[in-house]
């Protein structure tokens, strides 16, 4: 029954050595920022002044310390016009790769599975003729889009979001190909996999949602972060 269930997963096992890039997203460490002081001194003057500097600092916002932490710099321009759009179709990557974990959803919700048919059906099919679409894509997001000024940062920036949503992916992939062909009950299956598509479907849809209101969606933890890193500072 797992075999059935899973069968997409065998065609993405060249994938498994981007498993050290999605360790790297949990075990980086938390970065603080450093203050810079001058020699130490005695006067009461010079503390005063340091405490002054220090209580009317400005707040910062989640969006800052993202890329204080993560990133080297964050132009938060909206989006206009076809850029929306664009900024959407990197997502199909990560939706394509991850739809197998919606397998017992469409089963017991029709109209969802319906909807899944209509929306993704063929492209699932063409993207299982090619197995090795998945990379040419994974290649296109990261590389191709780097550096590439002539692109809005914004769009490169959901690119490689998208990618790196994918490459998150590769964990729950590993486990489910190490309990391939055991018979394994529906019972502790189905919320395991449940639970992926709801993490997948939540990001994607998060992100189509801002970038189609002309906002950039850099609030995803660590992975939002990453990002910025990637598109680099221009």
């Amino acid at each position: 029954m797992l075999a059935n269930t899973y069968k997409a997963m065998t065609t993405r096992r060249f994938l498994s050595p981007l498993i050290l890039l999605a360790c790297s997203l949990a075990l980086v460490p938390n970065v603080e920022a450093f203050v810079t002081t001058g020699p130490a001194t005695t006067s009461s003057t010079a503390r005063a002044g340091a405490i002054a500097k220090t209580t009317t600092a400005p707040p910062v916002s989640r969006t800052n310390m993202n890329t204080a932490r993560y990133g080297f710099f964050s132009q938060n321009s909206d989006l206009e016009g076809s850029d929306k759009l664009k900024a959407c179709v990197p997502y199909i990557l990560p939706i394509l790769d991850g739809d197998h974990f919606g397998t017992f959803i469409y089963d017991r919700l029709p109209p969802i599975g319906l909807l899944h048919d209509v929306l993704l059906g063929g492209l699932l099919h063409i993207y299982e003729i090619f197995p090795f679409m998945g990379l040419v894509l994974f290649v296109s997001l990261t590389l191709g889009t780097r550096g590439n000024t002539e692109m809005s940062r914004n769009v490169r920036f959901s690119a490689q979001q998208a990618a790196l949503i994918d490459v998150s992916l590769i964990g729950p992939e590993l486990i489910a190909n190490a309990f391939e062909g055991e018979d394994m009950p529906r019972a502790l299956m189905e919320p395991c996999s449940n639970f992926v598509w709801y993490y997948l479907v939540a990001m994607v849809l998060y992100c189509i949602s801002t970038n189609l209101r002309g906002k950039k969606p850099d609030q995803i933890p660590y992975i939002s972060g990453w990002s910025e890193f990637m598109v680099g500072p221009f």
